[in-house]
């Protein structure tokens, strides 16, 4: 990885530190309210959700969060990052996300189309590659939360609708990355004709 590529993920990976401390005082200070009121549509079984249950989510974020904020720090002074930095931060977004998902309704959460923000704007700053491998991450992470919501059962009420979501999240995932590979593709034709016209100017202006 070049310097001006590296330089332009470490920016990238900042912005998502800044909005993720964002969502996790936001999601933090929403789910104490919820144990504080004593509501709960919790999946699975009532007993998850609790104070111990919220505040070691919200200590794992923190802690990530923090760990994440250094390592960029350190990033920026060697100039350089690590690839796999970017498919750790979204694994544990999404990680996040179906941590909350679970004491706030599972499947029926409201909190769900967070995921859909995670891989958009994943998908359209790093390319088909991290669309793809953050759809199949997310769809794990969800099939855990729908394994804690309905087991012991074997059916699930809705599972029609359950395969129309995730379905669609392939379906966003997958056409995002498509879109961001072909910007790519644009603008590298953009900045190899720019190159040919400076040439040809430079050719121009010494022929003079």
């Amino acid at each position: 990885m070049n310097r001006e590529k590296a330089l332009w993920e470490i920016r990238n990976e900042k912005n998502k530190a800044s909005v993720r401390w964002l969502l996790v005082l936001a999601i933090g200070a929403y789910l104490i309210y919820l144990l504080d009121r004593g509501i709960t549509s919790v999946s699975g079984g009532a007993a998850v959700f609790n104070a111990t249950y919220v505040f070691s989510v919200l200590a794992f974020a923190v802690v990530f969060n923090g760990a994440l904020t250094v390592l960029l720090w350190r990033s920026l002074k060697k100039e350089r990052i690590g690839r796999w930095v970017k498919y750790v931060t979204m694994s544990c977004d999404f990680l996040l996300v179906a941590l909350v998902l679970i004491p706030t309704g599972g499947s029926h959460s409201l909190l769900y189309p967070i995921n859909y923000v995670i891989i958009v704007s994943n998908a359209l700053r790093y390319g088909m590659s991290v669309a793809l491998v953050g759809t199949f991450i997310m769809n794990l992470f969800y099939l855990g939360v729908l394994a804690n919501q309905y087991w012991p059962q074997t059916h699930i009420p809705g599972l029609h609708q359950e395969v129309l979501k995730i379905a669609g999240f392939w379906l966003v995932g997958v056409y995002t990355g498509y879109l961001s590979r072909r910007y790519e593709i644009l603008r590298g034709e953009v900045e190899r004709y720019q190159k040919l016209l400076s040439d040809a100017l430079a050719d121009n202006a010494r022929n003079k």
